[in-house]
Parts: structure tokens; C-alpha cells; sequence
């Protein structure tokens, strides 16, 4: 809430990134802003990171069809259009997942280390100048190829086309790096050990960085301009003589002209903005947002629609993968669960993914500011519950991630190199084991607390739960690395090069591994389940005989019992394949449906438990992490300014 200025207290003035000037008083109070100061709640910025990442994931999951498409067929990845075409692609991946990778920098750190920050912008800037020229090279393509069909051979050859990338990647580089040596020759070495707010204005603070970088812009976009336009009408005269193919040329060029355009809007944004803002001035935030959509991802859009789709000789063999098929060895089109004779609509598979991926980014997002609270306050990385807590949250993000990658690749790859998904499952294996061994770990801790106090401190030092958490990992590697020898032992070489679909029994194919994974699963169940009923049974008692610790006993109590819930999850993915055919018994024809079901109850929801544990339930915990989790977007570190000192002037 704004409140009136303070004349009594001196006073600050911060410029936010993203909003006008805010004047703060000593006492951190609010008065009021230049021009109106906003930011966004918390259900606002999750939702706007949200639709980003959903843009995000949609554009790259068709650009990863194509590029996927192009390495699989010599038709392509020996044709210099399409060479062209594909390094434009991939520009575009690396500039979406940069810009994206910013945007949600800025909401949930605000600043970053300056030389991490340079990392990002120099790549980011660089994709962004590579494209305005790589149009320019495809446009070229195109004019000899109509205008001089016969020397289209000679001139259009891979090698010459290939020389014609790294040019690309030479011009956009010489135009950046003058602004890092400036930068390195006139910044002291502290400020790249510092923190700012990760824009290239905040970064690139030098008059003449910007001089030159608009000078750069306009000679840069007006020889695009003058190629294009000089491509376009020398085409338009020969397409008098009209045929289908020159038409068509012609038509694309028109969308590189188009796409130019949307490049463009990069350069004249702050003005648009300002439009903008004169016509809706309470719609601050709103308009930003909007600009950003229009302008960072909207155009990514016209790459795969000018060769993915209009293209006909690209547009045949993309959708064999963007419809998640797949050919045997004889051509034939088999599917994945080809088991079931049944397999996914386009719709329904992107559908599927996208819920895997976005509810991978909501927990992602709750974990990671349950990891930044921790990190950030000392009274909780001194406490050995905590130490145990975060291990345990981390461990999950890990185990997620590599899940839901897995996920995702069975749709678009459907079969992926052996030794790449071997380093998946041993992953997804380790960590899906230490979870119960950790959230054994915990509920001794909690036993020690209420039933032995006087020794806690004693026992449960930071160094000792350091020593535990290596134990856990290496309880849990031990028995399954043995997967791997073994594997290693038996299989020839070749296996190793091939291709599988990725599944643990795929991969680890001895039948004597799949009886001692049954062995050690007991094993590992039956000691933390014992662990658990131990635990709690004694706390239970505790809590009737103490008075004084009544009310924690109780809690560490019931987050003994939501250990177990938790644990009760965890156990589901050993039963899930009789679940299946149970299921499936029932339900004849919904195999689809049931597989996923299965897997959003047995692999993601079991990690919704561990934030609700502490992150929501433990008061102390709770304290911090709403503060962090309902962050403003500008977070204003308050330097008073003192008034000059004239015997130092």
C-alpha cells in the first residue's frame, strides 16, 4: 500500500527494472511513486511464468520435431534451404530457452551474479542478431534457386552453406563483443562479483555501448531490408512467367519479410510500450507482459509454419514424428504401446505433456523456493530436521525432472540411445530409492527429539546428518550400480550404440537382476516401514506421559504418520503394474488413460507431500517461506542516503 512521503526520515530512491521510480523511506515505508508504482501478486506472476513456459514448451517441442525430422532423412540434412532452415530452428530454440530462462530469472531471484548474467545475455544477443541475417541467407537461397536454376548446384553446395553459418555467427559476434571489452576495460573487478538485474542496459552501463549498438541495429536490418526487398521483386518479375514453385518462392519470401517485421519490434519496443501505456497507464504490468509475448516468442511461431507446415516435402516426414509414430525396419508405422494395439491422438498426447510438464514446473517452482529459504537462513541449515528436509526435496526435484524427461521422450523419440537411457534410469533408480531410507532417516530424528531431548543436540549434529545423508546415497547405490557390471559383463558392445525403448527392464535384461531388485525392495521396505511403526508408537507414548511438550509430540506425530502416507506412495511404483492389469480388466478399453493415471498417482503426486511437511505445516519453516513464495518482483535492498558532508567535498 502506498503510503504519504516521510519528510522526518531520509530518504532512497530505487529505479525498478520494471516499474516506474518508487521512493522508499528509512523505515522501508512506501510514499508515492512518479508516475504509479505496481507489481504483480502471487497468483498473477505464477500464472504469467506459467503461460511463458506452456509458450515455451509448445514452440520447442514442435522446433525439436523438426530438427529431429531433418537429422533423420539425407533428403534434408543434405539440401542447403533446409540446412539453412534448421540452423534458423535451432536459433530460435536457444533464444526462446534464454529469454524464457531471464524472464523467470527476474521473478524468482531478481538479481544474479553479473558474470553469470553476461553468460546469458551474450548468447541471448547473439541468437537475436543471427536471425534478421540467416533470413537474409535463406531468401538468397531462394533467388538463385528461381533466378539462376542452372549455377543453384554450384553456388547452394553444403560446404559453402555451412562457411555461410559461421559467417553468420562471426557478423552477429563482432557486433557484441566490442561491448564486453569496453565493459571488462572500464567496470572494476567487483562489479563482476556483484549483482544486477539481468538486462543488457543494467549490464552494458557505457553511453557508447548503446550508440554503437543502435548503429549496428540499423546497418544491420537495413542490408536485411535491402535483400529481402531486392530478392522479393526479382523473383515477382520472373513469377510473370508464372509457375507453382516461383509462386510459392515468392510467398516466402513474404513470411521471412513478415518474421523480419516481428524481429523489428525488438528494437522499437520501448516505444511501443509507451503507445501502449498512454492509451491503458494503470495497465503497467499487463502491457509488459504483452509486449514481451508479442515480441520474444510470437515470432518463433513463423519458423516452423514457413517449412513445417507449408513446406510439402517437410511437412511428409514431420508428421510422422510430431504425430509420435515411428517405422520398423520394414517402413511400417508402429506406435508407442504397441503392446496394446492402441496409441495417442496428436491432441491427446500434447494434452498429457503438457499436464506432466506443467505440474513439473509448479513443483519445481515451490521446491526451489523451499531450497532458496533454506540456503538463505542460517537458523535452518544449522538444523539438523532441515538438513534432512531439503536433502529430501532436492532428491525429489531430481528424481522428477528425470522422470518426466523419460516421459516426454517416449512420445517424441519413442526409442533413445542405450547408454543415454542408462544414465537416466540409474538416476531415476538411485533417488527413487533414497526416499525412503530418508524419510527414515527423519523419523529418528524426530524420535530422538521428544524421546531422548536432553541428547539431541548431542547426537544429531550437522556433521553426523552430513555423514548420514552419504550413507543414505550409498545404501541406495550400492545394490543397484551392480545392474550396470553386470550388464556391462554380458552385453556386447553394439547394445550399447543401439537404440531402446527406455525402460529399466529394457535395458538391465538378465533375469537374475530382476530377482535381487525384488530382494533388496523388500529389504529396504520392511526396515523403513519397522523404523516407522518404531517411531511412532514411542512418540505416541511420549506424548501421554509429557505435559509440557504435549502440543510437539502430537506434531512430530502426525509427520511421522504423513511419513508413512508418504512411504505408502512410494511403494505404489512396486505395485503399479498389477494395479495396471487390474485396471485394465475393468476397464477393457482405457489402457491410455489408466498408464497415465498411473503415473501422475505413483511418480508426481507422492512430491507434493514433502513441501505440504514442513513447507506448509512447520510454523517456523512456514514464517520464511511465505516471504520468499509471495515475493514482490522488485526486492529493494534500502541504502540511506546521507546528506554531503562539506568538509569532504
Amino acid at each position: 500500500m502506498l503510503q504519504p512521503r516521510q519528510t522526518a526520515a531520509p530518504l532512497t530512491q530505487h529505479k525498478c527494472p520494471d516499474g516506474p521510480d518508487v521512493v522508499i523511506s528509512k523505515v522501508g515505508q512506501m510514499t508515492a511513486p512518479v508516475t504509479g508504482y505496481q507489481r504483480d501478486t502471487f497468483t498473477t506472476a505464477v500464472t504469467k511464468n506459467v503461460i511463458v513456459m506452456a509458450l515455451c514448451i509448445s514452440i520447442n517441442y514442435i522446433n525439436g520435431t523438426l530438427v529431429h525430422t531433418f537429422r533423420k532423412h539425407q533428403i534434408l540434412n543434405s539440401n542447403p534451404r533446409y540446412i539453412l532452415f534448421i540452423h534458423l530452428v535451432i536459433n530460435d530454440m536457444m533464444q526462446l530457452i534464454l529469454s524464457t530462462l531471464l524472464h523467470t530469472i527476474s521473478y524468482a531471484l531478481y538479481k544474479i551474479n553479473v558474470s553469470f548474467c553476461l553468460f546469458l545475455l551474450i548468447i541471448a544477443i547473439l541468437t537475436t542478431l543471427n536471425t534478421p541475417l540467416n533470413l537474409a541467407g535463406m531468401a538468397a537461397e531462394c533467388y538463385i534457386a528461381i533466378c539462376i536454376p542452372l549455377r543453384h548446384g554450384q553456388i547452394c553446395t553444403i560446404k559453402k552453406t555451412y562457411i555461410l553459418i559461421g559467417l553468420i555467427w562471426v557478423a552477429s559476434a563482432f557486433s557484441i563483443l566490442p561491448d564486453l571489452f569496453i565493459l571488462l576495460a572500464t567496470e572494476p573487478l567487483q562489479f563482476f562479483h556483484s549483482k544486477q538485474f539481468c538486462a543488457r542496459d543494467f549490464v552494458f552501463r557505457s553511453t557508447y555501448s548503446q550508440k554503437k549498438r543502435n548503429a549496428s541495429h540499423i546497418v544491420c536490418l537495413t542490408l536485411v531490408w535491402l535483400t529481402l526487398f531486392y530478392t522479393y521483386f526479382s523473383i515477382l518479375f520472373v513469377a510473370k512467367g508464372a509457375t507453382v514453385d516461383i509462386k510459392k518462392a515468392r510467398n516466402t519470401i513474404l513470411l521471412h519479410g513478415f518474421q523480419l517485421l516481428l524481429c523489428m519490434l525488438t528494437y522499437v519496443r520501448p516505444m511501443f510500450e509507451q503507445g501502449l501505456l498512454f492509451i491503458l497507464p494503470q495497465q503497467y504490468l499487463a502491457v509488459r507482459f504483452a509486449c514481451y509475448v508479442f515480441v520474444q516468442i510470437l515470432p518463433r511461431f513463423v519458423s516452423p509454419i514457413v517449412y513445417g507446415l507449408r513446406d510439402q516435402t517437410f511437412r511428409r516426414y514431420v508428421r510422422r514424428y510430431l504425430l509420435c509414430k515411428a517405422t520398423d525396419d520394414r517402413g511400417n508405422m508402429t506406435f508407442p504401446y504397441q503392446l496394446m494395439l492402441v496409441r495417442d491422438t496428436y491432441i491427446t498426447a500434447f494434452v498429457k505433456n503438457m499436464i506432466v510438464v506443467l505440474v513439473w514446473l509448479i513443483l519445481t517452482y515451490i521446491n526451489g523456493t523451499l531450497v532458496a529459504t533454506f540456503f538463505r537462513h542460517q537458523t535452518f541449515y544449522e538444523d539438523p530436521r532441515y538438513i534432512l528436509f531439503i536433502h529430501m526435496v532436492i532428491n525429489d526435484a531430481i528424481q522428477l525432472t528425470v522422470t518426466i524427461t523419460l516421459f516426454v521422450l517416449s512420445y517424441i523419440f519413442y526409442k533413445i540411445n542405450v547408454s543415454f537411457c542408462c544414465f537416466f534410469i540409474l538416476v531415476a533408480v538411485f533417488t527413487t530409492r533414497n526416499t525412503p531410507v530418508n524419510l527414515a532417516s527423519m523419523a529418528i530424528e524426530r524420535y530422538i527429539a521428544i524421546c531422548e531431548p536432553l541428547r539431541h543436540a548431542q547426537i544429531c549434529t550437522v556433521r553426523r546428518t552430513h555423514i548420514v545423508i552419504g550413507l543414505i546415497w550409498f545404501i541406495c547405490v550400492a545394490p543397484d550400480i551392480t545392474d550396470l557390471f553386470v550388464t556391462l559383463a554380458t552385453e556386447s558392445l553394439s547394445f550399447f550404440h543401439g537404440s531402446v525403448f527406455c525402460l529399466r527392464q529394457n535395458v538391465f535384461k538378465d533375469p537374475i537382476l530382476a530377482y535381487k531388485r525384488q530382494v533388496f525392495d523388500i529389504l529396504y521396505f520392511s526396515c523403513v516401514f519397522l523404523t516407522l511403526v518404531f517411531t511412532y508408537l514411542r512418540i505416541l507414548f511420549a506424548a501421554r506421559a509429557l505435559s509440557t511438550e504435549k502440543m510437539s509430540a502430537q506434531r512430530a506425530r502426525n509427520t511421522i504418520l504423513l511419513h508413512g502416507a508418504q512411504l505408502a506412495m512410494c511403494m505404489l511404483s512396486y505395485i503399479s503394474p498389477s494395479v495396471e492389469v487390474v485396471l485394465h480388466l475393468i476397464f477393457p478399453g482405457r489402457i491410455l488413460e489408466i498408464r497415465f493415471a498411473n503415473y501422475l498417482i505413483v511418480y508426481i503426486l507422492p512430491r507434493f507431500l514433502s513441501p505440504i511437511i514442513y513447507g506448509v505445516r512447520d510454523k517456523k519453516f512456514r514464517r520464511y517461506f511465505k516471504m520468499y513464495l509471495l515475493s514482490n518482483r522488485c526486492r529493494v535492498k534500502l541504502q540511506t542516503v546521507e546528506p554531503l558532508d562539506k568538509d569532504h567535498m
